[in-house]
């Protein structure tokens, strides 16, 4: 029997590596999807565990990328899971984000994961299959912090996967999200000034009293795309150790 095929965007580091060694280690096929080389060291630590993992180069900004990338995993094994995990976020006054800056931030955080979902459809639709998407709490909420493109980015993939899953599920694809609070990531850490602002935002605003591990939102985005939620779509499953309560 041939093992599933699973595609992680933006999986080389992170909350994306996190999630592609969840997978591999259930016994799907991973490839991880990223920039030039940058996947190759995730690659080689997976696969000296024995675990089946490949890298593919992707850039999420073009759809040709994306469905090149689905035709590499197709060749290797029938793609039954698409993560759609790539994205960047900054913080900058809404007055002084430039178009050109809204436009970058838009067309890796929206516009790549409907390609994404768009690329996992086309070879799913004869078989089925299960697309997760990253939002975040900020589909929910403002952030604390100024980042409004960042969180009409998140909104936005919120109803995508709602609508896309409402389209797609007479093909038998499901499609959900995973919506992270504050993880404790470098990514997390780079945009911030003051890296002892998350330990107090643990503290004081995070019931559960600690950061978000990368292992939290993997394990979620492990049952979304399993059989344990065969009767779940179109649902944004928020981990945030009730950040938003």
């Amino acid at each position: 029997m041939t093992a599933p095929g699973a595609l992680v965007t933006g999986g080389a580091r992170g909350i994306g590596r996190a999630i592609a060694e969840r997978l591999a280690r259930r016994g799907d096929v991973v490839f991880i999807g990223d920039l030039g080389s940058t996947a190759a060291a995730t690659v080689a630590e997976l696969c000296a565990e024995g675990l089946a993992a490949h890298g593919v180069e992707l850039d999420v900004r073009d759809p040709g990328s994306l469905a090149a990338a689905v035709a590499a995993v197709e060749e290797a094994a029938p793609l039954t899971t698409m993560v759609n995990n790539a994205g960047v976020g900054w913080i900058r006054p809404l007055v002084e984000v430039t178009p050109q800056q809204f436009d970058d931030l838009m067309s890796i955080n929206l516009r790549g994961v409907f390609f994404g979902i768009q690329a996992a459809a086309r070879v799913m639709a004869d078989r089925g299959g299960c697309i997760v998407n990253t939002a975040s709490t900020s589909a929910f909420t403002a952030s604390t912090t100024p980042m409004v493109p960042y969180d009409t980015s998140k909104g936005a993939v919120r109803m995508l996967t709602i609508a896309a899953a409402r389209e797609l599920a007479p093909l038998g694809i499901r499609v959900n999200a995973v919506a992270p609070g504050t993880v404790d990531t470098a990514l997390t850490r780079s945009v911030l000034d003051d890296p002892g602002v998350l330990e107090r935002q643990a503290a004081e605003r995070i019931p559960l009293g600690r950061l978000g591990k990368v292992t939290d939102i993997a394990a979620a985005v492990d049952f979304l795309s399993s059989e344990a939620a065969s009767y779940v779509t179109g649902h944004v499953l928020v981990v945030d150790g009730g950040w938003l309560t």
